[in-house]
């Protein structure tokens, strides 16, 4: 069907709303549903979010070095910040369906009338064959009474598909079939927040997948390498990976997950055989670092056609170099919900960086220490707001410090650990947080040190020519 249709870049900045026709009236009888065995065993699972518990889980499919299930937020994390994992206005997956109506019900009717003109049978049939594994990328699932009495499945995969489709693209009845750039240019910022980095608030890529190849009729192509253009533009213009193009992961699971695909150290410090040896402790805070350790903090930037990250903190003779971090409220929605993500996967570099972050700059001083040195820019009210949320961001996270799986900046710790033992990095650094703390201060013991020199040697010259002279 729509063999002829073209996708071409999307630029949305007002509303998200397509063009289309009237809103599609659906009447498939949902008891078709339990006629799986697969859909009617898979909808068994419950859980219970304030407590924690999960009851009969689905098979964990998703689970893999390149899958990652959609799940609920643990109880713990959700505590600290509700609003972190909250939708504020659009309504996306099988988490959210039974939060009330949402104001974008009737842009995603649209978005299906655009995309299939009231000709849902066909793919309304294709929905139904990939309901199954659809639902098993799905960690937690309501109750099958509940299911069927409220919702079906197909119809809100089907409504929310095509409105993320249409958010990151445009789709054309003329022109070349695939355009040669996939930009998506989504500029609404609640729209992004909602759609792009709640980890509940996710449908299946597979499903965008096969909505995009039932529009343009070619079972062969993928929506990935399109959507993660769109996605490394989100990335770039809030500086969180630098402006250099990156190829799509062979598969992704979805927004989210393909968000942390690029939220990725490039050029992680290696473990040597000491790092091993010794127990990673917590983080010393930045300004103990500057007094005890003579540490200098420059900010890394993120260089344009270089391939990096806010995750690539290096250290390099005595300097910490720290990629800049814009600190504003969103800054803690796209944390606190990559780190959520990250509790099923065996590498964790996003909730390690947080973890540093949040032990590094803790306390107002560090706060500002930082800030001079050009390494946060925070956009909130107060330096003291930034440090109480940067304090927060470790509450009800869980890491294995010492493994290096978990944490890629334990070398990093260890190197720094041990230049704080040292006396003379002491010495020096107590100097400099005493004595040196601005220019007037620098310039007052130098003059100090130069007039105490001259005294010594005035000493020394005294005893020996009394002693030459004798």
């Amino acid at each position: 069907m729509n063999k002829n249709i073209a996708t071409t870049p999307r630029r949305d900045r007002a509303t998200g709303r397509t063009e289309g026709g009237l809103a599609l009236k659906f009447g498939l009888p949902m008891l078709q549903w339990f006629k799986d065995k697969d859909i009617l065993m898979s909808c068994k699972a419950a859980t219970d979010v304030e407590a924690g518990a999960v009851t009969n889980p689905v098979p964990p499919r998703c689970m893999t070095t390149t899958r990652a299930a959609i799940s609920r937020v643990r109880a713990q994390l959700r505590r600290v910040d509700e609003d972190a994992f909250t939708p504020h206005s659009v309504l996306i997956g099988l988490y959210n369906h039974r939060k009330g109506v949402s104001q974008w019900t009737e842009v995603k009717e649209k978005a299906v009338v655009h995309l299939f003109h009231g000709q849902v049978d066909e793919v309304m049939r294709e929905l139904k064959s990939l309901e199954g594994e659809a639902r098993r990328c799905y960690a937690h699932l309501p109750d099958p009474i509940l299911c069927w009495e409220h919702f079906s499945f197909s119809h809100m995969l089907l409504h929310d598909g095509c409105y993320l489709l249409l958010l990151f693209l445009s789709y054309k009845t003329e022109g070349p079939q695939y355009p040669e750039t996939a930009a998506g240019g989504v500029s609404d910022g609640a729209v992004v927040r909602d759609t792009v980095f709640l980890v509940e608030n996710q449908i299946p890529l597979l499903v965008l997948d096969k909505i995009h190849q039932l529009v343009t009729g070619d079972t062969d192509s993928s929506v990935l390498q399109n959507i993660s253009v769109a996605v490394q533009e989100l990335l770039q213009a809030q500086l969180y990976i630098s402006k250099k193009p990156r190829p799509a992961p062979q598969q992704s699971s979805h927004l989210l997950h393909l968000v942390h695909h690029y939220f990725q150290p490039t050029n992680p410090p290696p473990e040597t055989a000491e790092n091993t040896a010794r127990r990673t402790g917590r983080w010393r805070r930045a300004t103990e670092y500057r007094c005890h350790g003579h540490v200098r903090f420059k900010p890394n930037d993120l260089v344009e056609g270089k391939e990096s990250t806010i995750l690539d903190v290096s250290y390099q003779g005595g300097t910490l170099w720290i990629p800049r971090l814009q600190v504003n409220s969103n800054t803690w929605t796209i944390l606190r919900n990559l780190m959520a993500l990250e509790e099923q996967m065996t590498r964790r570099p996003v909730t390690a960086y947080c973890v540093f972050l949040s032990q590094v700059a803790g306390t107002v001083e560090d706060v500002k220490l930082l800030v001079r040195a050009g390494i946060v820019q925070q956009f909130l009210s107060s330096e003291k707001q930034a440090a109480q949320d940067l304090a927060n961001l470790l509450t009800g996270v869980e890491l294995e410090v010492d493994n290096l799986d978990q944490n890629y900046l334990k070398p990093i710790w260890r190197d720094l650990d041990m230049r704080c033992n040292k006396w003379v990095n002491r010495f020096m650094g107590t100097c400099r947080e005493q004595h040196c703390r601005n220019g007037l201060y620098t310039v007052a013991f130098v003059i100090t040190a130069i007039l105490f020199a001259c005294g010594l040697l005035q000493a020394v010259f005294a005893v020996l020519s009394y002693k030459y002279k004798k």
